[in-house]
């Protein structure tokens, strides 16, 4: 079954629970190629999966088409060596990298893609740890055969079909350790499970962990051992499922789990204490944030850390994992108890958000505010994409206490609402399933419903050659907004790019809102980028940016995983390839086409001195109801023309069509795309 064509539904206890069929991806027209190109590289899982910062990892990479190396780039500061000896570099199925990590690098979840002369590599996820690493043995699947690990460690293992892992440890009396599984969060296919086992092999009473809250499947527990000695630890995929896909990281320690911060969000530019929630997280000291007032900046990675405190029962100073605290324009209050009836309600600012937390089973919360007769306002609750694996449900009351609208249970908690008079009214917030307790934390906004954008790209990574041009179509969601937007290049120095949309009517769905044609300085090194698209315009006098999402393609390339982490959201990932030994241009022989007439289309080669080899020529997409027959053009020569035949059935728009060479030089296969050339069909 593809869980990426699955809805969950959120339903009331006592409401049968349905799957229904239905594709939550992309539609037809967005969603992207399998491959940026057939001779990119293409990586496997990057075994071990991460490293300990301040040490150095050989890393070997393999996959496809991995030979002839530009760069390694990583989302994570690092010095990158690539050996040269032994011929490495030259196999295309392996590759050697030494990664160098200094101790003050982030942790969390990063990435790392490979450059080769032919482009760039999918992205695979790495973690940087501050725990040592442990490789799983091969005989570890029995628990006379459980493999003696040290304490604190992380495991790096694979899960294999009708099988367990076990891990032998030792403890003192008392002493309390953490365990936690990355395993679908990295883009495995591994639906993770832990137990805890005496020496003996015999299950521990309440040592147990499936689908932890707010982990996407993954498994986490915190045990205190009463008695010294040795135990066990189990891992399994909760269906005896495994293969090489099937990977995790098992991290081991006196550590806290947190699962999100509170609040889940504060306003830029403002300094809070944020402190954390979670299942374990007593005695973790706040930390004091200032938050930036860049609007390119969404949201802040924070790992929570034992007070020093709390020293004589957490000495180690061991960081848990990493959550991300969300950064927004509005004032953020936190939820003041008791607030479980109307009268008691906590009031907030509009616009404002407020951070609370189901405390108990059954809780319920109300905050009050006022609302300004016939605006139309959005009451939104967030859980899910800020950590927290609640589920809301929302009521709105008028200050007689007459219902005026509920959330609908099937969806994201959310309300559009235009209030028939001034004044107060007061929303009611419970649990869709009543269930409370230390994870079941909700940010809950209330803002005027103005119009806005939002920025995609379809694809994540691309390549261009020294000198070159790259063409990518944005797409553009609208609400309520055809107002100009002004789009650039956030990125390495001579990487750039600007594109004005113009105001006027938004194009259909799915349809691209424009093309930005991004220029590579000619002098800019060979090998591995990432940059940003921004957009910003202003709306309401007030401006507004936006970054281009790459959230559904990064999705795909992680088995379909939900909310990738949020780092890799907005992404770009570029490989900047070897000048070739020539250029390509083409032209159209007039302005504007109509469905049934042909149209010429001048591709044009300047060749470098000494250069006289064919060019193999291929064309991007052409538009439905177009088609040609591609020549090449010949070697000596410098110049073809390619009728295109438009149908009557020929589909009227604007198409950006590149025209791309391949041929030999050196001994290498060479590559140059030409910039776009816009086909207009109109009646």
């Amino acid at each position: 079954m593809n869980p990426s064509c699955y809805l969950s539904l959120r339903v009331p206890l006592g409401i049968a629970i349905i799957l229904i069929p239905i594709c939550i991806g992309v539609s037809q027209a967005q969603k992207p190629p399998s491959a940026v190109n057939p001779q990119a590289p293409v990586l496997n899982p990057a075994v071990p999966l991460g490293m300990q910062r301040g040490t150095t990892l050989d890393l070997t990479l393999t996959g496809s088409n991995l030979a002839e190396p530009t760069g390694l780039w990583t989302s994570f500061p690092a010095k990158v060596t690539i050996p040269t000896a032994g011929n490495n570099g030259k196999d295309n199925g392996k590759l050697l990298v030494r990664l160098e990590v200094p101790k003050d690098a982030p942790l969390g979840f990063h990435a790392l893609r490979l450059a080769t002369r032919r482009g760039l590599s999918n992205l695979r996820l790495f973690c940087i740890d501050d725990l040592p690493q442990v490789s799983e043995s091969a005989t570890n699947h029995t628990p006379d055969t459980a493999q003696v690990v040290s304490v604190p460690c992380v495991v790096v293992g694979q899960a294999d079909a009708e099988t367990a892992d076990y891990f032998r440890f030792r403890v003192a009396a008392g002493q309390r350790l953490s365990f936690e599984v990355l395993g679908r969060r990295l883009g495995s296919s591994f639906d993770p499970q832990i137990q805890l086992l005496d020496a003996q092999g015999r299950e521990l009473p309440g040592a147990y962990s499936n689908d932890a809250p707010g982990l996407q499947t993954d498994a986490r527990l915190t045990y205190t051992f009463k008695t010294a000695g040795d135990y066990l630890v189990a891992v399994r995929d909760v269906s005896y499922r495994g293969s090489g896909d099937f990977y995790y990281r098992l991290r081991i320690g006196d550590f806290p789990c947190a699962t999100m911060t509170l609040p889940l969000a504060i306003k830029r530019g403002t300094k809070t204490a944020v402190r954390f929630a979670g299942p374990n997280v007593d005695g973790v000291a706040p930390v004091e944030v200032t938050a930036p007032t860049d609007p390119a900046i969404e949201f802040l990675s924070l790992a929570p850390l034992y007070s020093p405190r709390s020293s004589v029962l957490h000495g180690n100073g061991l960081p848990g994992w990493p959550v991300y605290l969300a950064l927004s324009d509005i004032e953020e209050t936190l939820e003041k108890e008791p607030n479980d009836e109307a009268a008691k309600a906590n009031r907030i600012p509009v616009p404002g958000a407020v951070t609370a937390r189901f405390e108990k089973k059954g809780d319920i919360d109300t905050f009050l505010f006022a609302l300004k007769k016939g605006a139309r306002y959005r009451i939104e609750a967030q859980t899910h994409e800020l950590g927290s694996p609640t589920e809301v449900y929302l009521t709105l009351r008028d200050a007689r206490g007459t219902q005026l609208q509920v959330s609908d249970p099937m969806k994201e908690a959310y309300l559009d609402f235009t209030p028939p008079a001034d004044g107060d009214y007061t929303l009611h917030v419970e649990h869709l399933h009543l269930w409370g307790g230390p994870d079941e934390v909700y940010r809950v906004s209330v803002t005027p419903l103005e119009p806005n954008f939002d920025l995609a790209v379809a694809l994540d990574r691309f390549h261009v050659e020294q000198g070159g041009k790259l063409a990518i179509p944005i797409m553009s969601p609208r609400r309520d907004f055809n107002g100009p937007i002004e789009i650039r290049v956030i990125g390495p120095k001579g990487i750039r790019g600007q594109l004005t949309i113009a105001a006027g009517k938004a194009p259909p769905p799915n349809q691209p809102l424009g093309t930005l044609v991004v220029d590579v300085d000619a002098d800019v090194p060979v090998g591995p980028y990432a940059f940003q698209i921004q957009g910003q315009a202003t709306i309401n006098g007030k401006p507004l940016t936006r970054l281009a999402n790459v959230r559904t393609v990064v999705s795909q390339n992680l088995a379909n995983l939900p909310l990738p982490p949020k780092n890799l959201l907005t992404s770009i990932g570029l490989a900047v390839t070897e000048r070739p030994p020539f250029t390509l241009t083409a032209k159209l022989d007039a302005p504007s086409y109509a469905p049934g007439k042909l149209a010429t289309l001048t591709i044009t080669a300047t060749r470098a001195p000494g250069f006289t080899t064919e060019i193999v020529l291929s064309t991007s997409a052409l538009p439905p109801g177009v088609t040609t027959m591609l020549k090449n053009i010949p070697a000596n020569q410098n110049e073809i023309k390619l009728a295109l035949t438009l149908t009557p059935q020929a589909k009227i728009g604007n198409t950006a069509i590149t025209v791309t060479g391949k041929s030999k030089h050196q001994n290498h296969e060479v590559t140059a795309t030409s910039p776009p050339v816009t086909l207009v069909i109109k009646k």
